[in-house]
């Protein structure tokens, strides 16, 4: 399968804060935009003249291709294609910073709604801060291919954990 010892674990806190239906399509649709928005905020420093957008896109990269070659590859596909919209996108509009700070504030916003709302949970970006930053747009990846019918081993296995988790959350708030 590809995927490092930790991933499935981490798959699975993941999931269970990402287990109702609006909150995740809600993260599908946010957690692209704000990888984005990142590398357009990154797009203006350079590292011994290298943009910063591509250099943490190849870090991105070659992470997700360690987590899992073939997510990995595809994942790398559309972060090049960001980092190279995102820079093109600051040099041509003239009011690029303030839009794309406009969508990334939304954005987190929608989050937040999606989990209070729907999910009635705090974002794990409270218990991991580590991976709302570098695995949440991988984990976004794998629930698109879950929808699509793909890699239904792995999603059946990390649902059947989260909700065995989930089901001992809410046993623990009764006893609480």
């Amino acid at each position: 399968m590809g995927f490092l010892p930790d991933t499935k674990k981490n798959l699975c806190f993941y999931a269970e804060y990402h287990h109702d239906v609006v909150n995740q399509w809600i993260h599908i649709i946010c957690v692209p935009m704000l990888l984005w928005t990142g590398q357009v905020f990154l797009s203006e420093l350079s590292v011994a003249g290298v943009s910063a957008t591509w250099i943490v896109t190849a870090l991105y990269a070659i992470f997700y291709v360690a987590l899992d070659p073939i997510v990995g590859l595809g994942l790398t596909v559309l972060l090049c294609a960001g980092a190279y919209t995102a820079i093109d996108f600051m040099h041509a509009e003239k009011n690029a910073y303030k839009i794309a700070i406009g969508v990334h504030i939304a954005s987190w916003i929608a989050q937040f709604i999606g989990h209070g709302v729907f999910e009635k949970r705090a974002p794990a970006l409270f218990t991991s801060f580590f991976q709302s930053l570098f695995l949440a747009p991988f984990f976004v990846s794998l629930e698109v291919l879950f929808k699509m019918g793909l890699r239904q081993d792995v999603h059946q296995e990390v649902n059947e954990e989260v909700c065995r988790r989930l089901a001992k959350i809410r046993e623990q708030k009764k006893v609480a």
